[in-house]
């Protein structure tokens, strides 16, 4: 298959800045219409909304597509590009969105078992059943999708099912789990692990031998229990995603539960088989049909937000994030995800409790608006420097009073801790009435070095810059080299993306190298002098 590298609409590039709704917000047009207006309130292009199997084949054989019909009329009307979540065999580990008649009849459609032979709130992953009549259904919906949005491309992507694994048993204990475990690991893996030389599961087959076949746990030791169940899930959801794909081949995912907290055991802190980074390399094996695995990141802490973001970011797998927190330091965090992972796309959950019942955003999203909206001012940089290695994030983090950069002919830092006369006190900007901000925002943002004198910003941040070199300089006491600029302007990217400058800063607001993005400058370009070296005669 083609390496998937983006999300794509008309054949370029779209970076998706997404908000998804909540799990009952497509139930009804006016709920899903709501939500849309929401989503375009908090400054985001791409809106994520689930379809039930329940729903659209409320009988067996029988399909009612009304609901993603209006969907996809309502984000027409919007402005909107549409991210369909495939509610189905799993939802947070649950089959809650299965029809009734997958529900009622256990013989045909078998649930997973429990140790003990209680049966689970999930279908089997090892059953033919299952996973034929859930194929069936999605294959239905993307042949719909492909015969009322096949020109417009208003759903640019699909996730298949939602955090799917089992919950309150670490895997399913049926006769024909026990099997599966039992016997040999598939052909092929132990080469594909071989080849990745890195990673949990080729550590667990270094330390157990290297073995090329033999029973899961002979090969992997106590975690090839976890591996096993992963390959089963992989498997089930790649077929449905391969049959989707050949009624409508558009990009497809499926989402992660995280693990990693206060019990990090499959089953109790996470569903059981689901692709966490433990598990990653035997999903990429057994998913060759499913473009991208995507990480749910709500993590508070930095330094595991950053675990998540860079295990996550692989040649073979881009970094999207289709879940976040709207409220918190994810504000803050996500330019770490763009900026030094070079995510395709990232959303926030819930978009309709941003707001209040007036529709005025809520204080503690205002961050997160923001961040949208500088997100959507750089729009045409990060498709054109994404991977590049010339865009850098800038992430307050605490305790931390400065991010230093290395540029190719400056050196740049950005302060954490600062009091400017034209951008407020601490992290508590000014406009340009003078007014510090109600809420104190964090400093967070983007820097594009688009040449060697070049530099755009957007976000709220303060870059100093410094020559690398300063050879009429060497040997003087002057503390800090100036900075010499051409211009310092304020503008925007056009249709075209072109910037157009609307202000420009000299005096005060750009002595001694400092150079500042602001939420209320739009995008901040920045030119400096090239040094003209004197030939000595």
């Amino acid at each position: 298959m083609t390496k998937f590298e983006g999300f794509t609409v008309n054949g370029k590039p779209f970076f998706v800045v997404g908000a998804q709704a909540h799990n009952s917000s497509s139930y009804t047009e006016a709920d899903f219409r709501h939500a849309a207006k929401c989503t375009k309130g908090l400054c985001c292009n791409t809106i994520e909304a689930p379809v039930y199997w329940h729903k659209i084949e409320p009988v067996e054989g029988v399909f009612d597509f009304t609901s993603i019909d209006y969907m996809v009329k309502i984000c027409r009307e919007e402005g909107l590009k549409l991210v369909v979540l495939w509610f189905a065999t799993w939802k947070n580990g649950d089959m809650s969105y299965c029809p009734a008649y997958i529900k009622a009849d256990t013989a045909r459609f078998p649930r997973a078992l429990r140790a003990d032979g209680t049966k689970l709130q999930n279908l089997s992953s090892h059953c033919e059943a299952n996973k034929l009549a859930d194929a069936n259904a999605y294959e239905k919906l993307m042949g719909h999708i492909k015969e009322i949005d096949g020109q417009e491309q208003t759903v640019i992507a699909m996730q298949i099912e939602n955090e799917p694994g089992y919950l309150k048993s670490d895997r399913d204990y049926r006769e024909e789990a026990e099997r599966s475990l039992k016997g040999g690991i598939p052909d092929g893996l132990a080469s594909y692990l071989e080849s990745r030389g890195c990673g949990f599961p080729y550590e667990q087959w270094v330390k157990y031998g290297r073995k090329a076949s033999g029973p899961w746990e002979d090969v992997f030791g106590i975690h090839g229990i976890e591996f096993c169940e992963a390959y089963q899930i992989a498997q089930y959801i790649d077929y449905i995603g391969a049959c989707g794909k050949r009624a409508c081949d558009i990009p497809m995912y499926v989402n992660v539960w995280l693990g990693g907290g206060e019990f990090d055991i499959p089953g109790l802190g996470y569903p059981g088989g689901g692709a966490i980074l433990k598990t990653l390399d035997i999903w990429k094996f057994k998913s060759p049909h499913i473009d991208l695995i995507a990480p749910d990141i709500y993590i508070q802490n930095y330094r595991a937000y950053v675990r998540q973001c860079d295990g996550f970011t692989r040649d073979d797998n881009p970094l999207f994030v289709p879940e976040s927190a709207a409220a918190g330091p994810n504000a803050a965090y996500m330019f770490y995800a763009i900026g030094a992972c070079n995510a395709i796309g990232f959303a926030i959950f819930g978009v309709e409790s941003a707001f209040d019942s007036d529709g005025v955003i809520k204080p503690h999203c205002e961050a997160m608006k923001e961040s949208n909206q500088y997100l959507q001012n750089a729009m045409p940089l990060i498709n054109k420097y994404k991977g590049t290695g010339k865009m850098y994030p800038v992430v307050q983090e605490e305790k931390v009073s400065l991010a230093s950069y290395e540029f190719e002919r400056y050196y740049g830092c950005v302060k954490f801790e600062f009091d400017h006369a034209y951008m407020g006190q601490g992290t508590c900007y000014k406009g340009r009435n003078g007014k510090p901000a109600e809420t104190p925002l964090p400093i967070r943002g983007l820097i594009f070095e688009t040449g060697p004198e070049e530099f755009y910003l957007t976000g709220n941040f303060h870059l100093r810059l410094a020559p690398k070199s300063s050879p009429e300089r060497a040997g003087s006491a002057q503390p800090m080299p100036v900075v010499d600029f051409a211009s310092v302007e304020e503008g925007y990217f056009d249709d075209d993306g072109e910037f157009i400058a609307v202000n420009e800063r000299n005096g005060d607001e750009v002595m001694f190298g400092d150079f500042w993005a602001a939420p209320h400058s739009g995008i901040t370009r920045v030119r400096l002098i090239e040094r003209v070296k004197t030939q000595k005669k």
